[in-house]
């Protein structure tokens, strides 16, 4: 197994784009985390329709007023398709009478934000409840990012199959369980401790980061466990590098903007909404959410749990796949 890691190692410093361009995007996503979850106030950006007569009312120019959402006036609606792209989250017509109309795609947690808005414009002020702490949006924000490190640190092992260096390991004095077992550590390890280090530093530097440095070692390590397992279960299944990392970077990114990494967009009780509770970066991010809240349930312990057991999965297909590949021909 040594003799793996240290083959792995020899390479990706003959390859050191791969190992800063994570870090770079490591760094990235917890300044983006950092610097929204400090700065943004407003809760979302409201398209108000009104009309010359509408315009004037006392509660039209409240509501355009208030500190909580960016409000921007029109007197023609917008298309559906620009809450879709997200460049609105509500559409309020307001009508001549004071009355109004609520047409949104996000939560009901949000029409009835602006209803409270609209019913009492002087006094409201909502609720911190739903929105998620500083530690939440890190890890939200860089899961995408280590998932898709997993991609770059496996092609080592992809590499071994696309030039059949793998069935010389196979005849070498190598077991294949510690040849797998070594690329995994590496691909372990070098997700973690770059990872891990970026939280560090700023811890040191003094941000608030939200948690302590023992949790954030145990979700970087879940996290960081998962990346290796899918990686190595993709990469099982393709000979080739650049196509195992295709299809995975795209499908990091889609599944993980899906279970809602960067916020949340499905309806409770939805269809979506349940389909997106299979994926294990929902569930992930569910756990840290109500870790950082306090708000920890059987529930939410079995979504953790839910995260080990894919990932075991994934690595066991991996090996098994590999296995009849290379040991049973």
């Amino acid at each position: 197994m040594l003799e793996v890691l240290n083959n792995d190692w020899k390479r990706l410093l003959e390859e050191k784009m791969y190992l800063c361009v994570s870090i770079a995007l490591t760094i990235c996503s917890i300044v983006a985390a950092i610097v929204l979850t400090n700065t943004m106030q407003t809760k979302g950006n409201i398209a108000m329709v009104v009309t010359d007569q509408s315009a004037n009312t006392s509660l039209s120019k409240k509501f355009s007023s208030s500190p909580y959402f960016h409000v921007s006036k029109m007197k023609k609606a917008p298309l559906e398709s620009d809450m879709v792209q997200n460049r609105y989250d509500a559409i309020v017509t307001m009508k001549e009478d004071g009355s109004y109309n609520i047409k949104t795609i996000k939560s009901d947690d949000m029409k009835k934000m602006i209803v409270g808005a609209l019913n009492n414009p002087d006094s409201y002020v909502p609720s911190n409840d739903k929105d998620r702490e500083i530690g939440t949006n890190i890890m939200g924000y860089m899961m995408m990012f280590v998932l898709i490190q997993g991609l770059f640190y496996a092609r080592f092992f992809a590499k071994d199959k696309e030039e059949h260096i793998i069935k010389r390991v196979v005849t070498s004095p190598i077991a294949f369980r510690k040849y797998l077992f070594g690329h995994a550590t590496f691909i372990l390890g070098m997700i973690f401790a770059p990872t891990f280090a970026v939280i560090l530093i700023a811890k040191i530097l003094g941000v608030a980061i939200g948690f302590s440095l023992l949790t954030y070692a145990l979700l970087i390590a879940v996290l960081s466990i998962l990346a290796t397992a899918f990686a190595l279960f993709l990469n099982s299944f393709f000979c080739v590098a650049d196509t195992a990392n295709m299809i995975g970077t795209a499908t990091i990114t889609l599944t993980t903007i899906l279970a809602g990494s960067f916020y949340s967009f499905t309806k409770k009780e939805s269809v979506l909404d349940k389909l997106v509770h299979l994926l294990p970066q929902k569930d992930f991010i569910n756990y840290v959410n109500a870790l950082e809240k306090g708000h920890l349930s059987r529930n939410i312990e079995l979504q953790f749990i839910y995260v080990l057991v894919i990932s075991a999965i994934f690595f066991l297909i991996a090996v098994m796949k590999t296995k009849r590949d290379y040991v049973y021909r």
